[in-house]
């Protein structure tokens, strides 16, 4: 066994320049030391596709290739060697190992594109090209990146939406309240999942707004130049020093530019640890809690939208007064009526055909078909003896109508998939299938048409649908008042429901 192989098999992976360095340590010169590197056996092997400093490179025994301890070892050899790298690992840590691919760029604090820095799109591609990450289409939140070891099942993807959705509401939240502070113009100011996404100069954040207090705004041609309001949230995470690196390094890179305009940095989490308050505060950035900015009932509202999202079935089923409560403490934010609309609905539906039909709930769950390789998400899924009914929930608002595209791809894609994954499985193989389309809305006639087309000609299983006249006749039935309350105030009786009144009925197509 040679040296290097030896002190690879001693101390694990580690870079060429600390191997080096080892031997120089055991009287090597320098020159011996980098020829028995460059000379290395065949047993000892190299990392390719990912850069170091000063040429060094990450080496390995091909035995150790993907355990514990050749990630470990590689993970600290970029944290140590390459700052870019690390904050990407960093940012996505954090976040529980699994993100959007949509917001990359945002939590690994990387440029979109800046002269003399390596971009999101490349920091990505190279980590994936050495396996510490991955892409995956996850259905229902869609494609994503995931970090090598990180859990993407059921309860991680649950968490992943709830928070996601908590986050929305906490951004619309933050924009309202820098609207009437006078720190950012609400009416131009953009948030995470709005088109265009939120970008000042070269990088993305999940809140940008264009500022004109005196500190940051500056004199131009025959006009005043706004500065700018950042933001990033982080819900249901205590940062540490490596979480906040992406933000400080994006706020660094930022700050490097010429002309670039004056800016507010904000970072916004659940918690902080002292070190990493410690580096926000050198960097000049404001942290703080949502507690601090909306006060104790909203933070509390928040969390409670997390954990209520993050347990869906159980809260649907067994405490219903949840909805109500979170209605009541988070819909007096401007814009959250959305996100609470189209989150909660999925668990009044779980609620109301639990109670009056029976079986259990499974709410979020995402299952594979084996023969095709294919995922789906499931909304809502009522098990009962021998019987399975899958619901596919749109909490829209009344005026909206469902298209016939998203009925093609609910018959085509999803419904087919979901069926399939239940067909491998052994305790649903003497089971009874029925597909049901719940909206708050109505559908499109040719939409209309395909379900009455596609509930004639289907053996396999039943499809069924229910507009929002017909899920407010069946809330009708529900003994609890809260339930229908809450459907009155938030889905049929909102402001947009008179759309639909008067809206002439339409006729049934000639297909039926």
């Amino acid at each position: 066994m040679s040296l290097i192989e030896e002190l690879l098999r001693d101390r694990g992976p580690m870079l060429s320049s600390d191997i080096a360095e080892l031997l120089r340590g055991r009287g090597k010169s320098p020159e011996a030391a980098r020829q028995l590197v460059s000379r290395r056996s065949p047993q000892v092997a190299v990392l390719h596709g990912l850069p170091f400093p000063k040429r060094a490179r990450f080496l390995y025994l091909s035995q150790q290739f993907g355990k514990d301890i050749y990630w470990s070892a590689l993970t600290e050899a970029i944290e140590k060697a390459n700052p870019a790298y690390a904050a990407a690992i960093a940012g996505v840590r954090a976040q529980g190992g699994c993100v959007r691919l949509q917001d990359f760029e945002t939590i690994a604090g990387a440029p979109v594109k800046q002269k003399g820095q390596v971009s999101g799109t490349t920091i990505l591609q190279r980590l994936c090209s050495v396996d510490l990450m991955s892409k995956t289409q996850i259905d229902g939140i869609g494609e994503c990146v995931v970090l090598s070891g990180s859990s993407a099942d059921n309860s991680a993807l649950a968490k992943l939406r709830a928070r996601l959705t908590t986050e929305g509401v906490l951004l619309d939240a933050i924009r309202g309240w820098a609207g009437k502070m006078n720190l950012a113009s609400p009416g131009v100011t953009s948030i995470r999942n709005e088109a265009p996404p939120p970008q000042f100069t070269t990088c993305r954040f999940d809140l940008c707004g264009p500022s004109y207090l005196r500190p940051v705004r500056r004199p131009g041609e025959g006009k005043l130049q706004p500065g700018f309001l950042v933001a990033d949230v982080a819900v249901g995470i205590q940062l540490d020093k490596a979480g906040v690196s992406p933000f400080l390094r994006k706020c660094a890179l930022i700050g490097n530019l010429r002309n670039a305009p004056r800016f507010i940095p904000m970072l916004i989490a659940d918690n902080f640890t002292p070190e990493a308050l410690q580096e926000c505060r050198k960097a000049g950035i404001i942290t703080t809690r949502p507690d601090t900015l909306f006060g104790l009932d909203v933070a509390r509202a928040l969390g409670d939208l997390l954990q209520t999202l993050s347990n869906a079935a159980a809260v649907a089923a067994a405490n219903p007064q949840k909805l109500e409560q979170l209605f009541s403490s988070l819909s007096a934010i401007e814009g959250s009526a959305g996100n609470l609309r189209g989150a909660l609905f999925e668990l009044l539906v779980g609620h109301m055909v639990r109670a009056l039909e029976g079986g259990s709930i499974d709410i979020g769950t995402v299952v594979m078909c084996l023969k095709t390789g294919q995922r789906a998400e499931i909304d809502v899924r009522r098990v009962a003896e021998k019987k399975v009914v899958i619901y596919e929930c749109k909490g829209y608002q009344p005026a909206s109508q469902v298209s016939d595209a998203e009925i093609e791809d609910w018959l085509s894609q999803r419904v087919s998939t979901i069926n399939g994954a239940h067909r491998e499985q052994e305790r649903f193989s003497d089971s009874t299938f029925r597909f049901e389309f719940w909206t708050c809305g109505g559908f499109h006639p040719s939409a209309l048409a395909r379900l009455i087309k596609a509930k004639a000609h289907t053996k396999k299983y039943e499809i069924d649908w229910k507009d929002g006249s017909a899920v407010r006749e069946y809330a009708k039935q529900m003994k609890a008042p809260g339930i229908r309350k809450i459907f009155d105030e938030h889905y049929f009786n909102h402001e947009l429901a008179s759309l639909i009144e008067e809206q002439p009925p339409h006729e049934l197509p000639k297909t039926a």
